[in-house]
C-alpha cells in the first residue's frame, strides 16, 4: 500500500483557459470537485485510479509533499500551478490530498489563497486530510 496525491479544481472554468495552464507543468490537478477527490480516494482501495491524481509516479510514498521542504523543486512547480490557476476567471477552489491507499481523509482543512504561502503548506501537507484552498 502507499500513498498517493489527488487534487481537483473547482470552478466554473473552461478547457480552453485550463489547458495551456495545465501543459505548461509536470503536475496535473484535474477539473473537478472535492467530492471527485473524495471519490478517487474511495475508488483507490479497490484500484489505482488516475483521474485526479496528481502525479504519474507508481505512488507518492517519497513525493515532497509534506516533507517539510518548501524549497523543493517540486512543492514549488506545485505552488505555480495552484497560483496560476487560482487567476483563471470562474476558478473557486482547489482540493487536494497525500492520502494512504485504502483510507479516508479524516479532517479537512480550508484555507485561502491569499492568506496562505502556498509553498509553506504543500510542504506541510498533513496525510490523509483532505485541504480546500479558496482561490
Amino acid at each position: 500500500m502507499c500513498y498517493y496525491l489527488y487534487g481537483a479544481l473547482n470552478g466554473n472554468v473552461t478547457e480552453a483557459d485550463y489547458a495551456p495552464i495545465a501543459k505548461k507543468y509536470d503536475y496535473k490537478i484535474s477539473i473537478g470537485t472535492k467530492h471527485d477527490v473524495k471519490n478517487a480516494v474511495k475508488a483507490a482501495a479497490e484500484e489505482v485510479l488516475d483521474d485526479f491524481r496528481i502525479t504519474d509516479w507508481i505512488c507518492d510514498c517519497d513525493s515532497p509533499v509534506g516533507k517539510h521542504d518548501p524549497t523543493d523543486p517540486m512543492i514549488q512547480q506545485l505552488g505555480n500551478l495552484i497560483r496560476d490557476f487560482s487567476d483563471l476567471p470562474g476558478a473557486k477552489q482547489i482540493n487536494l490530498c497525500k492520502t494512504w491507499t485504502g483510507k479516508q481523509n479524516k479532517t479537512e482543512i480550508h484555507v485561502k489563497l491569499k492568506e496562505t504561502d502556498i509553498c509553506e503548506l504543500l510542504a506541510n501537507v498533513l496525510e490523509n486530510c483532505l485541504y480546500s484552498i479558496e482561490l
